[in-house]
Protein backbone atom coordinates (compact mmCIF):
# COMPACT_ATOMS: atom_id res chain seq x y z
CA UNK A 1 0.00 0.00 0.00
CA UNK A 2 2.73 2.84 0.79
CA UNK A 3 4.65 1.66 -2.79
CA UNK A 4 1.06 2.33 -4.13
CA UNK A 5 0.60 5.88 -2.26
CA UNK A 6 4.26 6.40 -3.62
CA UNK A 7 3.44 5.81 -6.67
CA UNK A 8 0.33 7.40 -6.70
CA UNK A 9 1.44 10.82 -5.51
CA UNK A 10 4.44 10.70 -8.38
CA UNK A 11 1.55 10.38 -10.77
CA UNK A 12 -0.36 13.30 -8.98
CA UNK A 13 2.56 15.46 -9.44
CA UNK A 14 3.06 14.74 -12.96
CA UNK A 15 -0.27 14.76 -13.77
CA UNK A 16 -0.73 18.40 -11.99
CA UNK A 17 2.55 20.01 -13.96
CA UNK A 18 1.14 18.33 -17.28
CA UNK A 19 -1.88 20.00 -16.48
CA UNK A 20 -0.63 22.79 -15.40
CA UNK A 21 1.14 23.04 -19.67
CA UNK A 22 -1.86 22.32 -21.14
CA UNK A 23 -3.17 25.15 -18.94
CA UNK A 24 -0.83 27.79 -20.15
CA UNK A 25 -1.35 26.23 -23.73
CA UNK A 26 -4.58 27.34 -23.80
CA UNK A 27 -4.53 30.50 -21.94
CA UNK A 28 -1.80 31.82 -24.59
CA UNK A 29 -3.35 30.45 -27.37
CA UNK A 30 -6.72 31.63 -26.35
CA UNK A 31 -4.98 35.53 -26.25
CA UNK A 32 -2.69 34.97 -29.12
CA UNK A 33 -5.35 33.53 -31.26
CA UNK A 34 -8.42 34.57 -30.51
CA UNK A 35 -11.99 33.63 -29.47
CA UNK A 36 -12.91 32.84 -33.09
CA UNK A 37 -9.02 31.39 -34.33
CA UNK A 38 -9.17 29.28 -31.03
CA UNK A 39 -12.56 27.62 -31.56
CA UNK A 40 -11.20 26.33 -35.12
CA UNK A 41 -8.04 25.16 -33.02
CA UNK A 42 -9.92 23.41 -30.35
CA UNK A 43 -12.43 22.10 -33.28
CA UNK A 44 -9.32 20.67 -34.79
CA UNK A 45 -7.69 19.29 -31.91
CA UNK A 46 -10.94 17.70 -30.81
CA UNK A 47 -11.49 15.61 -34.16
CA UNK A 48 -7.62 14.34 -34.39
CA UNK A 49 -8.56 12.64 -30.92
CA UNK A 50 -11.37 11.27 -32.28
CA UNK A 51 -9.46 9.91 -34.87
CA UNK A 52 -6.21 9.03 -33.51
CA UNK A 53 -9.07 6.79 -31.26
CA UNK A 54 -9.88 5.04 -33.91
CA UNK A 55 -6.37 4.58 -34.93
CA UNK A 56 -5.31 3.13 -31.85
CA UNK A 57 -8.05 0.14 -32.22
CA UNK A 58 -8.84 -0.04 -28.79
CA UNK A 59 -5.51 -1.29 -27.77
CA UNK A 60 -4.36 1.11 -24.72
CA UNK A 61 -6.88 -0.64 -22.50
CA UNK A 62 -6.56 -4.01 -23.68
CA UNK A 63 -2.53 -3.31 -23.50
CA UNK A 64 -3.05 -2.37 -19.28
CA UNK A 65 -5.65 -5.29 -18.95
CA UNK A 66 -2.97 -7.98 -20.75
CA UNK A 67 0.27 -6.84 -20.42
CA UNK A 68 -0.85 -6.62 -16.35
CA UNK A 69 -1.41 -10.24 -16.28
CA UNK A 70 1.70 -11.21 -18.25
CA UNK A 71 3.80 -9.83 -16.00
CA UNK A 72 2.59 -11.03 -13.74
CA UNK A 73 3.10 -14.43 -14.87
CA UNK A 74 6.71 -13.36 -16.02
CA UNK A 75 5.84 -14.39 -19.51
CA UNK A 76 8.31 -12.50 -21.39
CA UNK A 77 6.85 -14.41 -24.96
CA UNK A 78 3.45 -13.42 -24.46
CA UNK A 79 4.64 -9.70 -23.19
CA UNK A 80 7.13 -9.31 -26.80
CA UNK A 81 4.32 -10.91 -29.07
CA UNK A 82 1.47 -8.30 -27.67
CA UNK A 83 3.45 -5.47 -27.74
CA UNK A 84 4.36 -6.42 -31.68
CA UNK A 85 0.58 -7.29 -32.66
CA UNK A 86 -0.18 -4.12 -31.11
CA UNK A 87 2.16 -1.89 -32.18
CA UNK A 88 1.53 -3.35 -36.43
CA UNK A 89 -1.90 -3.11 -36.10
CA UNK A 90 -2.63 0.36 -35.04
CA UNK A 91 0.20 1.28 -36.97
CA UNK A 92 -1.72 0.14 -40.31
CA UNK A 93 -5.12 1.40 -39.00
CA UNK A 94 -3.79 5.29 -37.65
CA UNK A 95 -1.63 5.89 -41.05
CA UNK A 96 -4.65 4.79 -43.29
CA UNK A 97 -6.47 7.21 -40.87
CA UNK A 98 -4.39 10.01 -41.83
CA UNK A 99 -3.98 8.88 -45.56
CA UNK A 100 -7.78 9.46 -45.56
CA UNK A 101 -7.71 12.74 -43.77
CA UNK A 102 -5.05 14.02 -46.36
CA UNK A 103 -7.59 13.61 -49.45
CA UNK A 104 -10.76 14.22 -47.91
CA UNK A 105 -9.57 17.26 -46.69
CA UNK A 106 -7.76 18.64 -49.08
CA UNK A 107 -10.77 18.46 -51.09
CA UNK A 108 -13.22 20.02 -49.15
CA UNK A 109 -11.13 22.66 -48.44
CA UNK A 110 -9.11 23.63 -51.71
CA UNK A 111 -10.81 27.02 -51.74
CA UNK A 112 -9.82 27.77 -48.39
CA UNK A 113 -6.52 28.11 -47.64
CA UNK A 114 -6.98 29.24 -44.16
CA UNK A 115 -8.28 25.55 -43.28
CA UNK A 116 -6.45 23.56 -46.13
CA UNK A 117 -3.35 24.66 -44.46
CA UNK A 118 -4.69 23.12 -41.32
CA UNK A 119 -4.72 19.66 -42.73
CA UNK A 120 -1.35 17.85 -42.93
CA UNK A 121 -0.29 18.91 -39.91
CA UNK A 122 -3.70 17.28 -38.43
CA UNK A 123 -3.33 14.29 -40.13
CA UNK A 124 0.04 13.99 -38.65
CA UNK A 125 -0.78 13.91 -35.08
CA UNK A 126 -3.01 10.82 -35.62
CA UNK A 127 -0.61 7.97 -35.91
CA UNK A 128 2.28 10.58 -34.13
CA UNK A 129 -0.55 10.51 -30.70
CA UNK A 130 -1.91 7.26 -31.09
CA UNK A 131 1.89 5.27 -30.97
CA UNK A 132 2.55 7.78 -28.06
CA UNK A 133 -1.06 6.63 -26.64
CA UNK A 134 -0.63 2.90 -26.94
CA UNK A 135 2.66 2.63 -25.73
CA UNK A 136 2.21 4.33 -22.19
CA UNK A 137 -0.58 2.06 -21.96
CA UNK A 138 1.78 -0.84 -22.68
CA UNK A 139 4.12 0.77 -19.88
CA UNK A 140 1.57 0.88 -17.15
CA UNK A 141 0.28 -2.53 -17.75
CA UNK A 142 4.23 -3.71 -17.57
CA UNK A 143 4.04 -1.77 -14.23
CA UNK A 144 5.94 1.24 -15.51
CA UNK A 145 3.46 3.67 -14.06
CA UNK A 146 5.24 6.67 -14.06
CA UNK A 147 7.00 6.40 -17.29
CA UNK A 148 3.67 5.05 -18.27
CA UNK A 149 2.58 8.36 -18.07
CA UNK A 150 5.92 10.60 -18.23
CA UNK A 151 5.84 11.62 -21.85
CA UNK A 152 2.01 11.57 -22.76
CA UNK A 153 0.91 13.13 -20.00
CA UNK A 154 4.24 15.79 -18.63
CA UNK A 155 6.90 16.16 -21.17
CA UNK A 156 4.78 16.80 -24.34
CA UNK A 157 2.04 19.20 -22.63
CA UNK A 158 4.90 21.17 -21.43
CA UNK A 159 7.42 20.76 -24.08
CA UNK A 160 4.06 22.35 -26.29
CA UNK A 161 4.15 25.45 -23.67
CA UNK A 162 7.59 26.01 -23.89
CA UNK A 163 7.38 26.42 -27.85
CA UNK A 164 4.46 28.14 -27.92
CA UNK A 165 5.05 30.65 -25.42
CA UNK A 166 9.28 31.18 -27.23
CA UNK A 167 6.70 31.77 -30.46
CA UNK A 168 4.45 33.95 -29.29
CA UNK A 169 7.50 36.05 -27.63
CA UNK A 170 9.28 36.54 -30.62
CA UNK A 171 6.56 38.94 -31.91
CA UNK A 172 6.10 37.37 -35.21
CA UNK A 173 2.20 36.47 -34.73
CA UNK A 174 0.84 32.77 -33.80
CA UNK A 175 -1.58 31.29 -36.77
CA UNK A 176 -3.51 28.49 -35.89
CA UNK A 177 -1.53 26.35 -38.47
CA UNK A 178 1.82 27.32 -36.50
CA UNK A 179 0.34 25.69 -33.20
CA UNK A 180 -0.61 22.70 -35.02
CA UNK A 181 2.95 22.88 -36.39
CA UNK A 182 4.00 22.92 -32.54
CA UNK A 183 2.13 19.71 -31.33
CA UNK A 184 3.24 17.78 -34.42
CA UNK A 185 7.59 17.95 -33.35
CA UNK A 186 6.37 17.32 -30.00
CA UNK A 187 4.36 14.75 -30.93
CA UNK A 188 6.98 12.85 -33.16
CA UNK A 189 9.46 13.43 -29.93
CA UNK A 190 7.10 11.90 -27.97
CA UNK A 191 6.57 9.08 -29.74
CA UNK A 192 10.62 8.58 -30.67
CA UNK A 193 11.17 8.39 -26.85
CA UNK A 194 8.22 5.90 -26.01
CA UNK A 195 9.36 3.67 -28.95
CA UNK A 196 13.21 3.57 -27.24
CA UNK A 197 11.47 3.03 -23.74
CA UNK A 198 9.20 -0.11 -24.56
CA UNK A 199 11.82 -1.31 -26.75
CA UNK A 200 14.11 -1.06 -23.43
CA UNK A 201 11.36 -2.83 -20.71
CA UNK A 202 10.33 -5.32 -23.02
CA UNK A 203 14.07 -6.56 -22.72
CA UNK A 204 14.93 -6.00 -19.25
CA UNK A 205 11.38 -7.94 -18.20
CA UNK A 206 12.40 -10.78 -16.24
CA UNK A 207 12.84 -14.46 -17.76
CA UNK A 208 9.79 -16.31 -18.63
CA UNK A 209 8.19 -18.55 -16.05
CA UNK A 210 7.88 -21.98 -17.57
CA UNK A 211 4.14 -22.09 -17.27
CA UNK A 212 3.19 -19.86 -20.72
CA UNK A 213 0.24 -17.79 -19.74
CA UNK A 214 -2.81 -18.91 -22.44
CA UNK A 215 -2.96 -15.78 -25.31
CA UNK A 216 -6.91 -15.43 -26.64
CA UNK A 217 -7.38 -13.88 -29.49
CA UNK A 218 -7.47 -9.73 -29.13
CA UNK A 219 -8.67 -8.16 -31.95
CA UNK A 220 -12.46 -8.59 -31.24
CA UNK A 221 -11.49 -7.30 -27.88
CA UNK A 222 -9.87 -4.36 -28.99
CA UNK A 223 -12.48 -3.49 -31.78
CA UNK A 224 -15.14 -3.07 -28.73
CA UNK A 225 -12.91 -1.32 -27.06
CA UNK A 226 -12.57 0.65 -29.81
CA UNK A 227 -16.15 1.52 -30.06
CA UNK A 228 -16.17 2.19 -26.31
CA UNK A 229 -13.54 4.83 -26.48
CA UNK A 230 -14.69 6.07 -29.66
CA UNK A 231 -17.86 6.75 -27.48
CA UNK A 232 -16.30 7.50 -24.51
CA UNK A 233 -14.17 10.36 -26.35
CA UNK A 234 -17.09 11.57 -28.57
CA UNK A 235 -19.11 11.81 -25.00
CA UNK A 236 -16.53 13.76 -23.65
CA UNK A 237 -16.25 16.17 -26.99
CA UNK A 238 -19.76 16.14 -28.63
CA UNK A 239 -20.42 19.21 -27.37
CA UNK A 240 -17.60 21.00 -28.99
CA UNK A 241 -18.68 19.26 -32.29
CA UNK A 242 -21.98 20.10 -32.15
CA UNK A 243 -20.94 23.70 -31.48
CA UNK A 244 -18.90 24.26 -34.28
CA UNK A 245 -21.84 22.82 -36.21
CA UNK A 246 -24.63 24.86 -34.79
CA UNK A 247 -23.17 28.03 -33.16
CA UNK A 248 -20.33 30.78 -34.38
CA UNK A 249 -16.61 30.57 -34.12
CA UNK A 250 -16.89 32.71 -31.14
CA UNK A 251 -18.81 30.71 -29.00
CA UNK A 252 -17.24 27.82 -30.01
CA UNK A 253 -13.91 29.51 -28.80
CA UNK A 254 -16.00 30.35 -25.64
CA UNK A 255 -17.00 27.15 -24.75
CA UNK A 256 -13.41 25.84 -25.54
CA UNK A 257 -12.25 27.53 -22.87
CA UNK A 258 -14.46 26.61 -20.51
CA UNK A 259 -13.50 22.88 -21.55
CA UNK A 260 -9.72 23.46 -21.32
CA UNK A 261 -10.79 25.14 -17.77
CA UNK A 262 -12.60 21.56 -17.08
CA UNK A 263 -9.39 19.39 -17.29
CA UNK A 264 -8.86 20.70 -13.63
CA UNK A 265 -12.00 18.94 -11.80
CA UNK A 266 -11.51 15.84 -14.05
CA UNK A 267 -7.43 15.82 -12.57
CA UNK A 268 -8.67 13.72 -9.43
CA UNK A 269 -10.86 10.81 -11.35
CA UNK A 270 -8.22 10.18 -14.27
CA UNK A 271 -5.22 9.60 -12.05
CA UNK A 272 -6.89 7.31 -9.48
CA UNK A 273 -8.36 5.20 -13.29
CA UNK A 274 -4.57 5.45 -14.41
CA UNK A 275 -2.92 3.92 -11.18
CA UNK A 276 -5.83 1.92 -9.99
CA UNK A 277 -6.67 -0.20 -13.50
CA UNK A 278 -3.78 -2.38 -13.62
CA UNK A 279 -5.17 -3.68 -9.84
CA UNK A 280 -8.44 -3.89 -10.93
CA UNK A 281 -7.28 -6.48 -13.46
CA UNK A 282 -5.27 -8.11 -11.45
CA UNK A 283 -8.27 -8.13 -8.10
CA UNK A 284 -10.57 -9.51 -10.59
CA UNK A 285 -8.74 -12.12 -12.24
CA UNK A 286 -7.26 -13.64 -8.83
CA UNK A 287 -11.29 -13.66 -7.95
CA UNK A 288 -10.12 -11.19 -4.42
CA UNK A 289 -13.81 -9.83 -4.71
CA UNK A 290 -13.63 -8.48 -1.22
CA UNK A 291 -10.19 -6.58 -1.96
CA UNK A 292 -12.00 -5.46 -5.10
CA UNK A 293 -14.95 -4.12 -3.53
CA UNK A 294 -13.13 -2.06 -0.84
CA UNK A 295 -10.29 -0.72 -3.46
CA UNK A 296 -13.74 0.48 -5.59
CA UNK A 297 -15.67 1.89 -2.58
CA UNK A 298 -12.31 3.92 -1.66
CA UNK A 299 -11.88 5.16 -4.93
CA UNK A 300 -15.19 6.71 -5.41
CA UNK A 301 -15.31 8.85 -2.00
CA UNK A 302 -11.76 10.04 -2.75
CA UNK A 303 -13.26 11.15 -6.16
CA UNK A 304 -16.32 12.88 -4.46
CA UNK A 305 -13.81 14.53 -2.29
CA UNK A 306 -11.35 15.97 -4.23
CA UNK A 307 -14.19 16.82 -7.21
CA UNK A 308 -16.69 18.52 -4.77
CA UNK A 309 -14.64 21.36 -3.30
CA UNK A 310 -13.21 21.98 -7.02
CA UNK A 311 -17.33 22.49 -8.25
CA UNK A 312 -17.61 25.07 -5.45
CA UNK A 313 -15.09 27.14 -6.34
CA UNK A 314 -15.85 26.99 -10.13
CA UNK A 315 -19.17 28.35 -8.93
CA UNK A 316 -18.03 30.98 -6.69
CA UNK A 317 -15.10 32.60 -8.49
CA UNK A 318 -15.36 31.17 -12.11
CA UNK A 319 -16.19 34.66 -13.29
CA UNK A 320 -13.40 36.39 -12.17
CA UNK A 321 -10.98 33.78 -12.24
CA UNK A 322 -11.82 33.24 -16.23
CA UNK A 323 -11.65 37.23 -16.45
CA UNK A 324 -8.30 37.91 -14.88
CA UNK A 325 -6.39 34.57 -16.80
CA UNK A 326 -7.98 34.58 -20.46
CA UNK A 327 -9.37 38.26 -20.53
CA UNK A 328 -12.84 39.84 -20.38
CA UNK A 329 -14.07 38.53 -23.73
CA UNK A 330 -13.76 35.15 -22.46
CA UNK A 331 -16.25 35.82 -18.91
CA UNK A 332 -19.07 34.60 -20.55
CA UNK A 333 -17.37 30.90 -20.51
CA UNK A 334 -17.89 30.66 -16.26
CA UNK A 335 -21.09 29.08 -16.98
CA UNK A 336 -20.86 26.26 -19.12
CA UNK A 337 -17.54 25.77 -17.05
CA UNK A 338 -19.77 25.18 -13.73
CA UNK A 339 -22.21 22.99 -15.89
CA UNK A 340 -19.02 21.11 -17.07
CA UNK A 341 -17.93 20.69 -13.43
CA UNK A 342 -21.40 19.17 -12.43
CA UNK A 343 -20.85 16.56 -14.98
CA UNK A 344 -17.47 15.65 -13.75
CA UNK A 345 -19.13 15.38 -10.02
CA UNK A 346 -22.28 12.99 -11.44
CA UNK A 347 -19.47 10.88 -13.17
CA UNK A 348 -16.92 10.80 -10.58
CA UNK A 349 -19.55 9.72 -7.57
CA UNK A 350 -19.95 6.21 -9.39
CA UNK A 351 -16.72 5.66 -9.58
CA UNK A 352 -14.54 3.84 -11.63
CA UNK A 353 -17.90 1.92 -12.48
CA UNK A 354 -16.55 1.68 -16.57
CA UNK A 355 -12.73 1.14 -15.65
CA UNK A 356 -14.06 -1.91 -13.79
CA UNK A 357 -16.06 -3.21 -16.95
CA UNK A 358 -13.28 -2.59 -19.20
CA UNK A 359 -11.08 -4.35 -17.01
CA UNK A 360 -12.95 -7.59 -16.33
CA UNK A 361 -14.51 -8.27 -19.62
CA UNK A 362 -17.86 -6.73 -19.78
CA UNK A 363 -16.74 -4.45 -23.21
CA UNK A 364 -19.38 -5.20 -24.81
CA UNK A 365 -22.26 -3.93 -22.25
CA UNK A 366 -19.81 -0.87 -21.84
CA UNK A 367 -20.02 -0.36 -25.56
CA UNK A 368 -24.35 -0.57 -24.81
CA UNK A 369 -23.75 1.94 -22.04
CA UNK A 370 -21.52 4.37 -23.76
CA UNK A 371 -23.76 4.68 -26.77
CA UNK A 372 -26.92 4.92 -24.78
CA UNK A 373 -25.11 7.69 -22.92
CA UNK A 374 -23.62 9.38 -26.24
CA UNK A 375 -26.89 9.58 -27.97
CA UNK A 376 -28.85 10.65 -25.36
CA UNK A 377 -26.34 14.05 -24.66
CA UNK A 378 -26.26 14.25 -28.00
CA UNK A 379 -30.07 14.22 -28.42
CA UNK A 380 -29.92 16.79 -25.14
CA UNK A 381 -27.51 18.95 -26.74
CA UNK A 382 -29.27 20.34 -29.88
CA UNK A 383 -32.12 22.25 -28.13
CA UNK A 384 -29.59 23.31 -25.78
CA UNK A 385 -27.23 25.14 -27.81
CA UNK A 386 -29.77 26.48 -30.04
CA UNK A 387 -31.37 27.85 -27.03
CA UNK A 388 -28.15 28.22 -24.17
CA UNK A 389 -25.44 28.03 -26.79
CA UNK A 390 -22.00 26.78 -24.68
CA UNK A 391 -23.98 26.56 -21.28
CA UNK A 392 -26.22 24.26 -23.30
CA UNK A 393 -23.61 22.19 -24.62
CA UNK A 394 -22.16 21.88 -21.21
CA UNK A 395 -25.79 21.04 -19.45
CA UNK A 396 -26.60 17.94 -22.17
CA UNK A 397 -22.77 16.58 -20.53
CA UNK A 398 -24.77 16.21 -17.36
CA UNK A 399 -27.27 13.89 -18.66
CA UNK A 400 -24.18 12.01 -20.34
CA UNK A 401 -22.04 12.05 -17.62
CA UNK A 402 -24.56 10.64 -15.28
CA UNK A 403 -26.07 8.15 -17.75
CA UNK A 404 -22.54 6.49 -18.22
CA UNK A 405 -21.77 6.44 -14.06
CA UNK A 406 -25.33 5.00 -13.58
CA UNK A 407 -25.57 2.35 -16.26
CA UNK A 408 -21.78 1.04 -15.67
CA UNK A 409 -23.14 0.94 -11.65
CA UNK A 410 -26.06 -1.34 -12.27
CA UNK A 411 -24.16 -3.51 -14.48
CA UNK A 412 -21.02 -3.53 -12.04
CA UNK A 413 -23.69 -4.88 -9.64
CA UNK A 414 -25.32 -7.25 -11.58
CA UNK A 415 -22.81 -8.94 -13.41
CA UNK A 416 -19.95 -8.69 -11.00
CA UNK A 417 -21.66 -8.27 -7.68
CA UNK A 418 -19.53 -5.26 -6.66
CA UNK A 419 -20.73 -1.74 -6.24
CA UNK A 420 -18.37 0.88 -7.84
CA UNK A 421 -20.05 3.34 -5.69
CA UNK A 422 -18.90 4.76 -2.26
CA UNK A 423 -22.19 3.31 -0.47
CA UNK A 424 -21.21 0.29 0.33
CA UNK A 425 -18.85 1.53 2.71
CA UNK A 426 -21.97 3.00 4.74
CA UNK A 427 -23.52 -0.47 4.65
CA UNK A 428 -20.41 -2.38 5.76
CA UNK A 429 -20.27 -0.01 8.50
CA UNK A 430 -23.74 -0.65 9.21
CA UNK A 431 -23.57 -4.58 9.03
CA UNK A 432 -20.44 -4.26 11.41
CA UNK A 433 -22.37 -2.24 14.12
CA UNK A 434 -25.64 -4.36 13.90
Amino acid sequence: MRHMLKIGASSLVLRIVGLLASFLIGIVLARALGPADYGVYGLVTTLVALAMTAGVLGTPQLAVRNLSVFAAARDRGAIQSSVRQFGRATSLASITIACAIMLVGWALTRDEPRLSALILPAALLVPLTGWTALIAAELRGLGFLLKGQWMDVFARPALAFVLTAAWVMTGTGLRTSDALWIQVFVAGLAALVSWIWIRGAVRADASPSREKTEQRPWLSAALFLMAVDLLRNLGGTYGIVMMGWLDNDVALGLFRVAFACNIVVALPVTILHVIFAPKVAQLYKESRIEELQRLLSLTSAAMVVMVLPIVIAAYLLGRPAIELVFGPEYVPSWLPLFHLCLAQLAFGAFGMGPILLSMCGRERKLLGIYAIATVAGIVAAYPLIVGYSAAGAAMAMIVSNGLIGLLSWHVGRTDLGVDSTFASLFRRRATLTD
